[in-house]
């Protein structure tokens, strides 16, 4: 199998759930680079945190 040639990551919600809401607590940094091995990378508590996250995880040297 060949290495992807860059990093893909996503963000995605924290959810803390009780009767009626779902709210979100923070935010996730999931590295699919590769879909059928997809890992938490890291955890933030804003999306903008995340999402500045994610690119700098994008960006560096696999």
């Amino acid at each position: 199998m060949t290495k992807a040639s860059s990093k893909q990551a996503r963000i995605e919600p924290i959810y803390e759930a009780d009767d009626l809401h779902q709210n979100v607590i923070g935010w996730h940094v999931i590295d699919e680079t590769e879909p059928e091995n997809e890992v938490v990378v890291s955890e933030h508590e804003t999306q903008q945190e995340a999402i500045e996250a994610a690119k700098e995880f994008e960006q560096r040297e696999i």
